[in-house]
């Protein structure tokens, strides 16, 4: 079933956009406190912040150490020479341990964090009836599988590492910031007649000069984030169109639309080109201002220092102890320019990832302005049907409509549901199923584990066909006899030697094959009622008939409701009359205001 009930507008109307980035980092944070695995996902970052604050102490000495090596070299002293040299080897040796251990950290942290995000939006996805409804859920719903998979390792990927980097960034700014104002009273400055410092006057040059540099690269670089939001979901379909000519390349070579085909391709990969052509450009617009900002900050602490170095007052080793610092707290201030494209990035792939695990947590919410069918567990043994009006996909003012006021079936019974319109008896057939809840009326189920629901192309998982056939159950409830039993009973005794082979069954069977072994899976499960939607169209009317007869054989007091007349109008006992109708105007009215 294709399209919803209203109109596309109304399917996109919950955007997460007005969330801010903190809020919605605040939302994953408190699914990952109630997550079994929080206290392995917390062990990481607080390695990372020990190690990274490690890694800051021995930086100062490291620049410390500098001063020393340039005055040793300045007062021409070889052993002070050699020492700093043994100095330099211990540094370097720490600093490597530290590096190694925070690069284990980094990587090993990637892999947890993207596995319990992939398993929050997995349980969040596959919740009952959330997948079926996602696709009448507008763009947000668009493509689930690229945003699960592709979308959730880039953006735990890049939180990660701009996690790392910021708290790395944030640490050498506090460690280094005292560093350079207590060096910034050694540069004085000498105007007319007498000598005066500013207090802290490098810091300020850092913040200033790092400042206009994060200024710059935000107006030049905010397009990104729009621009990285509009190409993953152009990716998505690029890739959805690949997936469906690859997956009914058989009906396409026999049609002969490969020509067409291409055409479509190439439409939908020239939105993906432009949108790449855009970034291409606005990437090198923001590397003007973030290259331009690296180099000249290799010669601005020299000349910020120099009045202090040629004033007499910082020694060639003291100058490269100030010019050390100084490149530390520009590279921590800097932090937001030099990762703006990544952060950008970061940013469009949350909001993806957050507008579909909002929208599929609101999921009851959707199309909340329509009337919906009541439910209700009915007595044993019966299923009530009172004034039923199941509204079409993609339609506000057409229903399918039962022409009695209320049906009661019984176990047993064999029953058409009659119409013109094949549409009106699908939507139907899944408000049964309880996955199309717009309409009027009451429907009472029996419990849903005496209920079994085939569509004309049954879901086959790839795996052993035991498990194929069993499923959504477990293959061990039943033995080796029940399986080759189902198997003899629709005539595909054939395949009983294949129970232990892996398939893609849906690709390695034709439909008739699949359909008849739809009905084999009804053998094995054996429910108290069958619901079927053109579930034997694709089987040949000898091999129906031999279904049939092992269903009445084996089956006597189950229920069977069908929507389709291919089974032959001589097996039911009863009909119900589906009508193709307009909905109630006073309905419609209320709907849409």
């Amino acid at each position: 079933m294709d399209g919803s009930p209203t109109p596309p507008a109304a399917a996109s109307a919950l955007d997460v956009s007005a969330s801010g980035v903190l809020h919605q980092l605040w939302i994953l944070i408190k699914a990952m406190r109630a997550s079994p695995r929080r206290l392995a996902l917390l062990f990481l970052p607080m390695g990372s912040i020990v190690v990274i604050a490690t890694n800051a102490v021995f930086q100062i000495q490291l620049n410390n150490w500098q001063g020393a090596l340039y005055d040793a070299l300045q007062n021409r002293d070889l052993g002070a020479f050699g020492h700093q040299l043994l100095v330099f080897l211990s540094l370097i040796g720490a600093l490597l341990l530290l590096v190694v251990a925070q690069a284990w950290l980094t990587e090993v942290g990637k892999v947890r964090l993207r596995g319990w995000l992939t398993r929050d939006m997995l349980d969040e996805w596959l919740k009952p009836k959330r997948a079926y409804l996602l696709a009448f859920a507008g763009e947000a719903g668009v493509n689930p599988d690229q945003r699960i998979h592709e979308d959730a390792r880039h953006l735990t990927e890049l939180s990660v590492d701009l996690g790392n980097g910021l708290l790395q960034a944030s640490l050498m700014l506090v460690s280094f910031i005292g560093v350079l104002w207590i060096l910034s009273t050694q540069v004085v400055f000498n105007f007319g007649h007498g000598d005066f410092t500013i207090p802290g006057y490098m810091v300020w040059c850092a913040i200033a000069y790092a400042s206009i540099g994060s200024w710059l690269a935000w107006r030049v670089g905010r397009p990104l984030i729009a621009l990285n939001a509009e190409r993953y979901a152009r990716e998505a379909d690029f890739r959805a169109s690949l997936i469906k000519v690859a997956e009914r390349s058989e009906a396409v070579v026999l049609y002969q639309g490969e020509s067409d085909e291409r055409a479509h391709l190439d439409q939908t990969f020239h939105k993906v080109q432009s949108l790449a052509r855009q970034l291409a450009n606005g990437i090198v617009s923001l590397t003007w201002v973030t290259s331009g900002h690296g180099w000249l900050a290799m010669a601005a602490p020299f000349v910020i220092a120099s009045p202090g170095y040629f004033g007499g007052r910082l020694s060639l080793g003291t100058l490269m102890v100030a010019v050390g610092a100084f490149n530390q707290v520009q590279y921590a201030l800097r932090w937001f320019v030099d990762n703006f494209s990544k952060i950008a990035d970061w940013r469009a792939t949350l909001f993806r990832i957050m507008a579909l695990r909002d929208r599929l947590q609101r999921i009851e919410e959707l199309h909340a302005d329509q009337h919906r069918i009541t439910f209700y567990e009915a007595p044993a043994g019966v299923l009530v049907l009172e004034q039923v009006e199941a509204y079409l996909p993609g339609s506000l003012v057409e229903c399918a409509a039962i022409e009695e006021s209320r049906i009661e079936l019984k176990a047993g019974e064999h029953v058409l549901i009659e119409g013109d319109s094949a549409a009106a008896k699908t939507t139907l057939f899944m408000s049964l199923a309880g996955l199309w809840p717009w309409g009027d009326g009451r429907i009472g189920l029996p419990p849903r584990a005496d209920m079994l629901f085939l569509p004309e192309r049954p879901y086959f998982p790839r795996a052993t066909l035991r498990i194929a056939l069993a499923y959504p159950a477990d293959a061990q409830d039943h033995t080796d006899e029940h399986y080759a039993g189902a198997l003899h009973a629709v005539g595909l005794d054939r395949l009983v030697e294949d129970l232990d082979r892996v398939a893609d069954w849906d690709r390695h069977l034709s439909l008739e094959e699949q359909q008849t072994l739809g009905f084999a899976r009804v053998f094995l499960h054996t429910p108290r009622w069958v619901f079927l939607n053109d579930s034997l169209g694709a089987v040949r009317e000898k091999s129906r008939a031999a279904l049939l007869a092992a269903f009445a054989a084996k089956l006597s007091q189950c229920t069977i409701v069908s929507t389709g007349g291919d089974i032959g109008h001589h097996f039911f006992q009863r009909s119900i009359h589906l009508q193709h109708v307009p909905r109630n105007k006073a309905k419609i009215t209320a709907s849409r205001s």
